[in-house]
């Protein structure tokens, strides 16, 4: 999703080349402009058009019906693509909503439990184990969002999943919950090398925290400096046009697919699909372990269904005990049906990206754009006289056509990643772990903990 400043009247963005339409236009702008100059300049065929040619009116016509069409694609095209981001904001909006309410459920409410009310009395405090209980929800709920966006790119590559790590000013603070001490410094130099993809510029500072109760803990931090910054802040930060800067996983990500991409074409190679995927990773919060790697690797398509079940057996589980998640069945029940609300919006982003714009439709068009370009010389011929001003007419008019069909033939996939205008699925992966983050403040230190552990069993895997 590529956002854009609006600054003086919008005028610099007639000048942007990444992600416009106007490249792709170029081809057909030159066959006519090559077809208007030749006519032009041959004399004896432009008085034999200017002969045959009595009222350009048949040609309006058709010009008229050929607009309709482009028209009626483009709406087609951007209800697709609001659609789909209206899909996946539900999807968005009902999981985060499940944790929270899920946080509030296992960590705030002190009831007695009915099957339990003969032999305990009175409220109970809030469980030990409800902190872990919400990371682990938080990290599969994440994990969950990740494999859906996955399916809908058509990405089935699990490498392209990454241990996403909230970033505190240009430092990575290491040891939030499992205090690292100064003999394990060079460990996590590690383990953020290992997520950055760079083993220099990175230097470790050692503290000590202060609790609210005057408990000390040693502190690891790694800051990072130069390209080691620049490209670790890639994977921290997602910007909005300035608007927001959010800690999350991973920054606009057009310009690491600005390489992979013609500006000439869409393009749909199996190659390229893999590179743009892999050029934009989702960050999990808490990464991807061992035993749910292997589990998900079973499966080519519709992970996250796996994912969702194992959900629904950590909350099952969890009401079984007798100090989580206290409230009576029917409010518990409201977190399934926000689940299933939230999978539903999953379906229907995914009935978009499987059911692609109608090939007769497409290719009709296609077909009497093909023609019109051809045509529209031979009109122009008959009608203009200066060279000039032909030539400002052909390329006009064949732009205008040809733009807009371009942008709806880009806008009708919104989740391609080998399309620069694509609803850019790490910003939302992004912007989808940044609210469950907010959501489960008690449970941050167990998040922490639970993604360097991922990060550091996959540094051992490596060597």
């Amino acid at each position: 999703m590529i956002h854009y400043p609006k600054r003086y009247w919008g005028l610099p963005l007639a000048f942007r080349w990444f992600g416009s339409p106007f490249p792709r236009t170029i081809p057909f702008a030159a066959l006519s402009v090559a077809i208007t100059t030749l006519l032009q300049l041959a004399d004896d065929w432009k008085a034999t058009i200017v002969d045959a040619f009595g009222h350009p009116y048949p040609f309006q016509v058709y010009a008229f019906v050929i607009g309709f069409l482009v028209v009626l694609r483009t709406n087609h095209a951007l209800a697709r693509f609001m659609e789909a981001r209206a899909a996946v904001e539900q999807m968005q909006s009902k999981w985060a909503d499940a944790v929270l309410m899920l946080q509030a459920f296992d960590g705030v409410a002190g009831g007695v439990k009915s099957w339990d009310s003969g032999r305990r009395f009175g409220a109970h405090a809030p469980s030990d184990g409800s902190d872990a209980f919400v990371a682990r929800i938080v990290h599969l709920v994440s994990l969950l969002h990740a494999l859906a966006l996955q399916q809908l790119r058509g990405d089935e590559d699990m490498r392209n999943l990454v241990v996403a790590r909230q970033r505190r000013g240009n430092g990575v603070d290491l040891a939030p919950a499992i205090s690292l001490s100064d003999a394990n410094a060079d460990v996590a130099a590690d383990v953020v090398a290992v997520a950055t993809g760079e083993n220099s510029d990175a230097s470790i500072e050692r503290g000590v925290r202060h609790s609210e109760n005057d408990e000390t803990t040693k502190v690891v931090r790694v800051v990072l400096t130069g390209e080691a910054f620049a490209k670790h802040r890639s994977r921290s930060t997602y910007n909005l046009g300035g608007a927001f800067h959010q800690t999350a996983a991973v920054a606009d990500a057009h310009r690491h697919r600005e390489k992979l991409l013609s500006a000439f074409s869409l393009t749909e190679a199996d190659e390229k699909w893999r590179a743009c995927c892999a050029a934009t990773p989702l960050a999990v919060v808490g990464g991807v372990d061992g035993a749910e790697l292997a589990a998900l690797q079973r499966l080519d398509c519709d992970r996250a269904y796996l994912v969702m079940s194992w959900i629904h057996a950590l909350v099952v589980a969890r009401a079984e005990e007798t100090e989580g998640l206290r409230v009576p069945p029917p409010v518990l029940s409201r977190v399934y049906q926000t689940l299933s609300d939230g999978m539903l919006g999953f379906n229907q982003a995914d009935k978009l990206a499987k059911t692609p714009f109608p090939m007769p439709y497409a290719q009709m068009l296609t077909v009497l754009l093909l023609v019109f370009n051809v045509t529209l010389p031979v009109m122009i011929a008959g009608n203009v006289n200066a060279l000039w001003l032909a030539l400002v007419m052909n390329v006009v008019s064949v732009v205008a056509y040809q733009g807009l069909n371009e942008t709806a033939r880009e806008l009708e996939d919104p989740f391609k990643p080998t399309h620069a205008n694509d609803l850019g699925l790490p910003q939302l992966q992004a912007m989808f772990n940044s609210k469950v983050r907010a959501a489960t403040p008690g449970a941050s230190a167990q998040i922490d903990k639970l993604e360097q552990m991922k990060a550091v069993r996959s540094m051992e895997r490596r060597e």
